[in-house]
């Protein structure tokens, strides 16, 4: 295979054939700063070593995060997603040229309102929570194994994977527990689940779903919004504190609360489950890494190191993309001003130059420098979070997992940005599956 008829935005391939790894093998070797110009999407430098994706994100002058450009898509999906955020903009008689949420903005905006919420996920921050967290953990993964026993198999993502991290940011923003499925719902909703249109009402079409579904999310933020403001606003949980807080001596408007609230459940859930999803693969796929971590679950370093090597081999976060600013560099290749440029963090954290053997999945790999976080001005603000969550949850289900095996085939969600698995059967051992 040549660059040149490499293809690495194709979703159908995503959903039936997982992250492309051969091509990005292929990019990192002949062209780790490549023009890829491919039809049904927008242009961009695509980088895809490690050193060259870390110089990009660390660089956050240079590569521009505020250009309406936060992550790469197919054209049409894009122009989708950019009117139909403006055309809801504008029926609520707000801005339609406002970014949708901070991420979208650079320093000091970026770092303005990302400093609001930043004290409620520090390492501090989550030692306060670990019990909870723990005991979350715990429930979940004795629910799911009293479903594998009395029934024989069960689904790894919506019966077990989906329910901590869920669990752990509704909290955190104060939601009631009857309100949690419904949340995840939503959020199925806005990552293109292929199986949406169970969420359908009689007579309604895809699109009109996901409008009417879109339009439900944002009524209810605002309905807790309204409850916080009833109750004074006192409370520790993340939208209080918002309402509290002030960026340039002002309140944050509806918008700037819609849209952050918005993304700190999504970024909260999607990414970790997948991470939990994609873990608990890894191991049954290597009964030696499992066998090893469930004889040293009570040991919080080898848990630890065993959740960076997760989070290298599943990278939940594909890619992000910037746009530069100015003529510069990459690793001798001239990139304008006003050209795209796509980050792949799942190719860099397989790049051989960075990690021996990247295809080895070992949990005991140190040192572990992924990227699966991101790097410089926007690194994940739910790092910690996500490691305290994933240690939680591997804790709990080491125990359940060493009795199953994987049944039937993986299946996933064609997305450019996350990498979703929709569903992974597993059974009991001792009942036969039809995927050893």
């Amino acid at each position: 295979m040549h660059v040149d008829e490499a293809i690495i935005h194709d979703l159908e391939r995503y959903r039936t054939e997982g992250y492309p790894w051969a091509e990005w093998d292929l990019f990192r070797d002949e062209a780790p700063v490549y023009w890829y110009e491919r039809e049904g999407i927008t242009p961009f430098w695509s980088i895809t070593r490690y050193a060259d994706v870390k110089h990009v994100s660390g660089d956050n002058e240079t590569f521009a995060n505020g250009e309406g450009r936060l992550r790469l898509d197919l054209a049409e999906r894009d122009t989708r997603f950019w009117d139909g955020y403006r055309e809801r903009m504008v029926e609520r008689g707000w801005d339609p040229n406002e970014p949708p949420d901070f991420i979208y903005t650079d320093r000091p905006v970026h770092w303005d309102m990302r400093r609001l919420v930043a004290p409620e996920f520090t390492p501090k921050a989550m030692r306060s929570r670990e019990e909870s967290l723990t005991l979350h953990a715990q429930m979940y993964a004795t629910e799911f194994a009293n479903q594998v026993r009395n029934h024989g198999t069960a689904d790894l993502v919506e019966d077990l994977a989906v329910k901590l991290p869920l669990a752990a940011i509704c909290e955190m923003m104060g939601a009631s527990p009857q309100d949690w499925e419904q949340v995840h719902a939503w959020t199925a909703v806005l990552f293109d689940d292929p199986a949406l249109m169970r969420f359908a009402k009689e007579g309604e079409s895809k699109k009109e779903m996901r409008r009417r579904m879109f339009v439900e999310f944002e009524d209810w933020i605002f309905e807790q919004i309204a409850d916080r403001r009833l109750a004074g606003c006192t409370g520790p949980d993340l939208i209080s504190i918002l309402l509290r807080s002030e960026v340039a001596n002002e309140p944050l408007t509806p918008q700037q609360l819609l849209g952050y609230i918005r993304v700190l459940i999504l970024a909260g859930n999607e990414t970790t489950r997948n991470a939990a999803t994609g873990g608990m693969i890894a191991l049954l796929e290597h009964r030696e890494e499992l066998d090893f971590l469930a004889e040293q679950r009570d040991e919080d370093d080898v848990i630890d190191t065993a959740v960076e090597e997760i989070l290298r081999w599943t990278s939940p976060v594909i890619q992000f993309a910037r746009v530069c600013t100015r003529d510069t560099e990459v690793n001798g290749q001239l990139i304008k001003a006003g050209e795209h440029v796509g980050i792949w963090h799942a190719s860099a954290n397989r790049d051989e130059r960075q990690f021996a053997e990247p295809y080895r999945f070992d949990v005991q790999r140190t040192p572990n420098e992924h990227v699966a976080f991101g790097h410089g001005a926007h690194f994940c603000l739910g790092t910690h979070l996500a490691r305290w969550e994933l240690r939680a949850f591997f804790k709990a289900v080491l125990p359940v997992l060493t009795d199953l095996q994987l049944d039937g085939e993986l299946e996933r969600v064609g997305h450019l940005h996350v990498g979703p698995i929709q569903r992974q059967m597993v059974v009991r051992k001792h009942i036969g599956s039809t995927k050893s």
